[in-house]
């Protein structure tokens, strides 16, 4: 029996790699190259994340639209001033009810203004609302010294002059003939039949609707009845529109002295 030789014996697994290293080694090769890219480093666990659930949002309030906000405190309100029955006899207590009566305006006390001049005035002007809610003046600022020229032009004192606004506070966008057919109308007779002036003068010919007058005839000298007397009334375009247009001033002068002629 040949014993085991060398070439005979059969290797290890251990021995077979120690002796393919060896080969190579002897061959010149000390490194192992691969072409795919191998991570030595050991992968991270990955960690089973749980989601926390989304907060959920508040129901949004529905907006309010520009034209919503231009009639808030007008819409689906009662009958102004509840009928004459109703309205203060004397100037003083109707200054005293045109600076609280809800029913006239949503502003407050502190947003109003009230009307200036004594009864019996030459000449009644009304405006459409106050131009400055934070001024203590009805018309403050250029228009105020504009109406101040006017009246000197027309030889009117300003204590011969009755200044008043149809509404005590400025509103935005007023729809002149819901608010006369609301009571707007009467309020507006009651204060002239009060101030009791010689003549009613109007800046804004949109305010036809509260002396009846329709509006193809706005342009055309008028009269209004207030209380037990009828006064003369003529509809003018407003402050603003007179002091940006030399013709219509010139035009509003001569309508002026026909008027008073």
């Amino acid at each position: 029996m040949l014993a085991d030789t060398p070439e005979t014996r059969e290797l290890s697994p251990a021995d077979a790699l120690e002796a393919a290293l060896d080969w190579w080694r002897e061959a010149g090769v000390e490194d192992d190259y691969s072409n795919e890219a191998t991570s030595w480093l050991a992968e991270p666990e990955e960690k089973q994340a749980v989601a926390s659930p989304k907060p959920k949002k508040p129901p949004e309030e529905p907006k309010q639209t520009p034209l919503e906000r231009a009639f808030e405190g007008t819409a689906g309100e009662a009958a102004i001033g509840a009928g004459d029955g109703a309205l203060p006899a004397s100037l003083e207590n109707f200054r005293e009810w045109w600076m609280s009566e809800k029913s006239l305006h949503h502003a407050g006390p502190e947003q109003r203004l009230p009307p200036r001049g004594v009864a019996g005035a030459k000449l009644m002007v009304l405006v459409p609302e106050p131009v400055d809610g934070e001024s203590e003046a009805l018309l403050s600022g250029a228009p105020g010294r504009f109406l101040e020229a006017i009246l000197g032009a027309m030889g009117i004192a300003p204590h011969e002059a009755y200044l008043a606004s149809a509404l005590p506070a400025p509103l935005s966008l007023p729809d002149w003939d819901r608010l006369a057919e609301r009571g707007l109308a009467d309020v507006t007779r009651h204060h002239i039949a009060l101030a009791a002036p010689h003549r009613v003068l109007a800046f804004g010919r949109s305010l036809a609707p509260l002396f009846n007058v329709a509006p193809e005839m706005a342009r055309e000298p008028a009269v209004v009845t207030a209380g037990d007397n009828t006064l003369p009334l003529l509809l003018a375009p407003e402050l603003a529109e007179l002091a940006r247009s030399a013709p219509r001033r010139r035009n509003f002068w001569n309508r002026w002295l026909e008027w008073t002629a």
